[in-house]
This record gives C-alpha cells, sequence and structure tokens, in this order.
C-alpha cells in the first residue's frame, strides 16, 4: 500500500513538473509575430491598381482598437461565448460534446475555444486530428502568455474567408469596402458567422444562406442580453448589399515597377498595408482608351499595338502608363514603353538646343541640300526631306518646326555628334554609346530609343534644362533638378516646338483644338515607317505616344504626325488643368524671313523672330541683292544647280560682305574661371550660314577652331578665301 502511494505520489509530483516546465513553454510569442500580409497599390487617389497577396493570402493585419465591437462581441457570441471566463480549454463544452458523440443522437457540439482555434490556425493540424491534445495544451500554454485582448487580436486576424481572404480587415473591405471600425451590426453579425463555413454561407452567392447564418448570430446576441430586441429587429431586416468582388489588374506593367520598387525596399507601404502610386486613374484610363481606339483605327495599316506615358514635369511623377494599349495584341505582354525603337526625328530638337547653346538663333540659317552622309556601318547615302524636296537656306525655326531632316544634319554637323551622344546621355537616353558610328546622321534618329527615355527627355526640355528621374510613387513637391541645357536655349527650342503657325507652314494642319490650348510638339517617323511617335508638352505635362508593329512589320504611311501626333494631343487635352500655356520671355526683331538678318532695301518683306536678350541680328541681310536677286554662298551651289531656281546666283569668290564672326561675338566679355579654364569654339557665318573652312587667328597667331582663352583684350580674325572677319573680346577671371 506504502509502495502504491509513493508511486502516486511520484506521479502526480511528475504530472506537476511537467505542467510547470513543459506546458508553458509549447508555444512563444515569436510564434504569433504578425505576418507580412497582402499589398494593395493604388494610384495617387487611393483606388486599387492590384492586390498583392502574400503566400497566396490577401491578409491585412489590424490592431483590436481600429475594429468595431459590434464585430468583436458577435464573434464572441458565436465562437466561444465563455472565451473570458475559461483558461483556454472550455471544459462544459468539452464534456457536452463527449455527451453527443457517445449518446445514440444526431446532435454534435463543437468544443473548440477561441485560443485553440488560434493555435490550429496558427500552428495547423499536422496530425490531423491527432493533434488536438496538443492543441489543448497549447491553448493553455497560450493563455499563460498572452492577455485576452491578444489572443483575440490574433483569432480575427487570422480567420479565413472566402477566396483566400484573411483577417476581418481584408474581410471587411473585401465584402463592404470599408474598414472593420465602420461595420454595422448586421454587417458585423454576417462576417462572424461567415469563417464557420465560408463556401456555404458566402453573401455574393448564397445571399439566403448568409442571411440564416447572420440571423443565427443576431439571435444569439439577442438571448445573452448583448443587444436589445429593437436592435436584434433592425439587423434582422437589414438588406445584405454586398461590395462586387474586386480583383482590379489596372496600368499592369505600371504596378509591376511598384512592386518591384516595393520588393526591393524602395517604398514601403502605410499601416493600412498601401503602397500609394503617383498614377492617376482618370488619366490613366482617358489615356488607355485613346490610344486604344487610334490603334484600332489603323489596324489596316500595319499599326497593331501602341504604349503611351504621362509625366508631371514638376514632380516626375508618372500621371499615366500604357505599357501595351490592346494586351491581347502582339507585344501585348510587353512592356513597350521599355522597348528600343527607331524615334526618327524625336532627337532632333535636342540637336538644335546645342545649336542655340553654341550661338546659333532660331533665324540663324540652315543649309536643306542633300549631302553624302556615312551610315552606321560605314556605307555612303544622301538622307532627304519627308517630301523628297531641298530648300536651300532655311532659318532654324521653320527647319526643326517644318521636321527638315537635311537643315538638320546641317545643324548635327556644326555641332558635332559627339556632343549630341553625351546630350543625349545626360537628358536620360540610355544606350547610346553605338551611335557615336553614326556621325550627323544621328539627328534623324537611327538608333534604338526606349519611350520611356524619351520621356525623360522631354520632361527636360519642358522644365528649361533641369533633369529630374520619372517617379512612380509621390514626391509630393515639385524638384529642383539638375541643369543640364543651357535654359535660355532650352526655352528657344520650346518656342519653336510651341509654334502653330509654323507647325501649320511644315504639315499644312495643327492640333491645338485636340490638346485644349497651345502645347510644344515634336514628332517622329522611323525609316521604312515602321514606327510612329509624339512628344507633346506643356509647363505642366509631358506625353510621349508611340505606335506601330511590335515585330517591326513597316506600317503603311503612318507617319508621326498623322498617326501618334493626335493621340498625344488628344491625351494633353483630356490630362491638362489649364489651356494656355505661358510663353517665355524673349526680344523680338524683324528678320528676312530667308537669311534671319536684319532686313536690307531689296528684302521682299520682314517678318518677326524671337531672341534670347543680346543675340539680336547686328548685320544687314547678306542675301537679296537692291535690284532683287538673291546671292548665295558657295556652298549652295550644287544645289542651285539641280533646282535652278529663278532669281538666285551664286557669290563669286571675291564677293564682300558675307563673312562674319559670330562666336564669341564682336564686344563680348568673357568670364573664366583660371583653375579650369574653358574651350571656347570660334564660329563664322558666310552669308547667314555657318562657314566652314576657317582660317583663324588670335592677336596675329594661327590657332585651332577651339581656342582656350588667356585673361586680357583680344583680336579674332577669321579668314576665308579674300574675306576677312573680326571680333574683339575681353576676357576677365571670375573673383
Amino acid at each position: 500500500m506504502r509502495r502504491l502511494a509513493r508511486a502516486a505520489f511520484a506521479c502526480t509530483i511528475g504530472l506537476a513538473l511537467a505542467w510547470l516546465t513543459i506546458v508553458p513553454n509549447l508555444v512563444s510569442r515569436d510564434d504569433f509575430t504578425i505576418p507580412p500580409g497582402s499589398i494593395t497599390i493604388t494610384d495617387r487617389h487611393g483606388e486599387p491598381l492590384r492586390h498583392v497577396r502574400h503566400h497566396d493570402q490577401h491578409q491585412r493585419w489590424v490592431a483590436l482598437d481600429d475594429v468595431s465591437q459590434e464585430f468583436l462581441l458577435a464573434m464572441v457570441v458565436a465562437e466561444d461565448k465563455r472565451f473570458f471566463d475559461h483558461a483556454g480549454v472550455d471544459l462544459l463544452a468539452l464534456l457536452r460534446a463527449v455527451g453527443y458523440a457517445i449518446a445514440p443522437t444526431n446532435r454534435r457540439s463543437g468544443a473548440s475555444t477561441i485560443t485553440q482555434q488560434t493555435v490550429k490556425l496558427t500552428f495547423g493540424r499536422p496530425f490531423g486530428l491527432w493533434s488536438k491534445p496538443l492543441e489543448v495544451l497549447r491553448a493553455l500554454s497560450l493563455e499563460q502568455q498572452m492577455s485576452k485582448a491578444e489572443i483575440l487580436e490574433q483569432y480575427v486576424n487570422r480567420l479565413p474567408y472566402a477566396d483566400n481572404v484573411v483577417g476581418i480587415a481584408r474581410a471587411s473591405e473585401s465584402y463592404f469596402g470599408k474598414p472593420p471600425d465602420e461595420l454595422s451590426l448586421a454587417e458585423a453579425a454576417l462576417l462572424a458567422g461567415l469563417p464557420q463555413a465560408p463556401t456555404r454561407y458566402d453573401p455574393r452567392r448564397r445571399p439566403e444562406a448568409a442571411r440564416g447564418r447572420r440571423g443565427v448570430v443576431l439571435r444569439r446576441m439577442h438571448r445573452l442580453g448583448v443587444i436589445d430586441a429593437e436592435q436584434l429587429r433592425d439587423a434582422l431586416a437589414a438588406p445584405i448589399r454586398v461590395a462586387p468582388e474586386s480583383r482590379p489588374w489596372r496600368a499592369p506593367r505600371f504596378a509591376d515597377r511598384v512592386l518591384g520598387a516595393y520588393r526591393h525596399g524602395e517604398v514601403r507601404a502605410d499601416a493600412s498595408r498601401n503602397v500609394r502610386s503617383t498614377l492617376d486613374l482618370r488619366i490613366q484610363d482617358a489615356t488607355e482608351s485613346i490610344v486604344r481606339a487610334a490603334v484600332e483605327r489603323q489596324l489596316d495599316r500595319g499599326v497593331t499595338n501602341g504604349a503611351a506615358i504621362v509625366v508631371d514635369n514638376a514632380t516626375g511623377e508618372v500621371r499615366a502608363y500604357v505599357g501595351a494599349a490592346r494586351p491581347d495584341g502582339p507585344g501585348g505582354a510587353m512592356d513597350l514603353l521599355e522597348a528600343g525603337r527607331q524615334p526618327g526625328s524625336t532627337l532632333k530638337p535636342f540637336v538644335y538646343e546645342l545649336l542655340f547653346e553654341r550661338g546659333g538663333t532660331a533665324a540663324s540659317v540652315l543649309a536643306d541640300v542633300v549631302a553624302p552622309m556615312r551610315g552606321g556601318h560605314g556605307e555612303t547615302f544622301e538622307a532627304r526631306d519627308y517630301d523628297g524636296r531641298e530648300r536651300g537656306p532655311v532659318r532654324a525655326r521653320a527647319a526643326l518646326a517644318a521636321s527638315l531632316n537635311l537643315a538638320a544634319l546641317d545643324a548635327a554637323r556644326e555641332v558635332g555628334a559627339e556632343r549630341i551622344v553625351d546630350r543625349l546621355r545626360t537628358v536620360g537616353l540610355r544606350d547610346v554609346e553605338s551611335a557615336r558610328e553614326y556621325g550627323a546622321a544621328i539627328a534623324l534618329g537611327g538608333l534604338d530609343v526606349r519611350p520611356i527615355d524619351l520621356a525623360r527627355a522631354y520632361v527636360t526640355l519642358a522644365r528649361e534644362g533641369s533633369r529630374i528621374g520619372l517617379r512612380f510613387t509621390p514626391a509630393g513637391v515639385a524638384l529642383e533638378g539638375r541643369e543640364v541645357l543651357e535654359p535660355n536655349a532650352a526655352r528657344l527650342t520650346t518656342d519653336i516646338l510651341r509654334d502653330a503657325a509654323a507647325r501649320r507652314d511644315g504639315f499644312g494642319s495643327d492640333l491645338t483644338d485636340l490638346a485644349r490650348g497651345d502645347f510644344a510638339l515634336k514628332t517622329g517617323t522611323s525609316s521604312g515607317f515602321r514606327d510612329a511617335w509624339a512628344a507633346a508638352y506643356t509647363d505642366e505635362l509631358t506625353v510621349v505616344v508611340w505606335i506601330g508593329d511590335p515585330e517591326g512589320r513597316p506600317l503603311d504611311g503612318v507617319s508621326g504626325f498623322s498617326g501618334a501626333a493626335p493621340i498625344a494631343a488628344r491625351i494633353l487635352g483630356a490630362a491638362r488643368s489649364h489651356d494656355e500655356m505661358p510663353r517665355a520671355s524673349f526680344v523680338v526683331h524683324a528678320v528676312c524671313p530667308l537669311s534671319g538678318a536684319r532686313p536690307g532695301p531689296g528684302c521682299p518683306h520682314a517678318i518677326s523672330e524671337s531672341f534670347v536678350a543680346g543675340t539680336g541680328p547686328t548685320h544687314v541681310c547678306p542675301f537679296h541683292q537692291p535690284d532683287g536677286t538673291v546671292v548665295l554662298p558657295a556652298s549652295y551651289a550644287g544645289w542651285q544647280a539641280r533646282v535652278r531656281q529663278a532669281g538666285t546666283r551664286i557669290a563669286q569668290l571675291g564677293e564682300r560682305g558675307h563673312l562674319r564672326v559670330v562666336r564669341p561675338r564682336d564686344g563680348a566679355r568673357l568670364l573664366i574661371d583660371r583653375a579650369r579654364p574653358p574651350r571656347v569654339d570660334l564660329q563664322a557665318t558666310l552669308a547667314g550660314a555657318f562657314a566652314t573652312d576657317v582660317a583663324w587667328f588670335v592677336d596675329g597667331q594661327v590657332v585651332d577652331r577651339t581656342w582656350a582663352p588667356t585673361p586680357g583684350p583680344h583680336r579674332i580674325e577669321a579668314r576665308l578665301g579674300s574675306q576677312i572677319a573680326h571680333a574683339q573680346v575681353d576676357v576677365d577671371v571670375v573673383r
């Protein structure tokens, strides 16, 4: 007997020790850490673009204080009415369940408490029903480590709902479109009853079953005194109105970018697990609709897809991003904004901007004449204007506005291919190194450019030379940026691109009405009509559009102006917040439309031209003679021989009055840093056109075309044949 007593005592001590040492350690608070949860990518106004699930679960953790009391009471009543009284295991419910199980009846009763269910939701049941005993012990352990409120928070955030929706926060948002602290009593009771059988009580597919289950929960709440008779009556009578099932998939390629930034830790979700982006769904929807409709109208001309982007110039924030206008068309699964395509003439403004930086003006005369060119692989070719004509001498404004290829090549030769490549890289174009082999032909856009990079470049131009990056999550404020273009040169380039009259002269029509006001526009068409481009901007927004065939098949005569420009103009019209585009401040001078110089007695008429202060013409037109004939420099001899323009002849060697030093200008004052002396490119014009083969002298000494100035006064001399031109300059050191 004593031996039995000792054994019983030892067993009791062993169980007590086990209870004190093993049970408390069956769970750890670390097992109940908050899971990462799903995120929702939204537009700038909070409208969802995409739900991104974590481990295929749509879940967002929410604090207990942010859940309505009606739901918490309904949940406790529905699942474990003695939750606040037991220590993790409800012995009364357990005995009742056992009694029903062994009695010869069909009645069944559950015995799992909220604590036990929390354990099951966290650890699962790896051994099936054999996990039940361990589940009980873990529930007892959990009650020792967490408060009832903490356990309830774990439970309501881990409960499964239909379609992998987990937790009360996402359930409330999914079914009722509201946060869980705004649930009504009727809504709370419906959600509290749903986890018992999410499919059976799905309010979207089985509203009557959901209504019945809601009634069970509400009547139980009334029976336990949680709600009164009036609340019961009103809740039972409330209609079931659930939100439509929402699986947003908006702006997919844009959402991919934002998701990538989130996963790399570059952006964070807010407390509601939302990642707010820069997209504006109003502008996005309009852009998608406009591009898709335009592409479908031109399907019979070979256009199979298109892409477009809209950027806020002040912040760099992307307002619309159409990676593929026809997701079911060729290239529809690609981000066509990242696909390299030949940009045609869309690079020309950056050539002209360089020309203006280096002393040119909108009135500078360029030679729109055929000249042999070297291609990217060393072959020789002759470029042509889009209409096959040669216009001879043409002012920079008219040349850029009408997108004349031959004049652009003359401008490119003047500034140099190396500088153009460096400038294109500076304004945001990637993959331009190979373009060095093109020579001046780079101005015609033979290299591949990504539409998104072209948008960066045009945003820089719209910002008067200040470069910023594109943003996909809000910056919130206007950005200063880095100055990469000379502001006056950028302003003058924009002034030409926004010149509606000049566009009409070049293309015969304009798109101001579509754009709802003034705007700057440049179009591009790649060789063989394979790509049609348009870049349009105001002071507020920049739009870049590409249309074509992603597989590179040629289009049936679809050009940038006819095919892409109307799209860009319509997008601007839908997106802009004001109609007018402020004009930059320039000095206006009367000039000869042929030479860009001050009108002389032989000029038939004059036009107004805009100049940066201090750059207006100082010489009289050298082309028009008093008798009305036109005398052009020898460089136009080939052109005149081909076109035989009436009333025009070529100057003979020795005719004076044509050579002029334009860089640096006569009387200029140069400031230099002695520690980093600059290099100045000397330039002269012959009869208004840039002159080549000039011999240069500074203070009587022969120099290369590129001169390193030193402090003091200097006399610069240009010689071409028997013609000589001078300029006197002063060079000072920056203090």
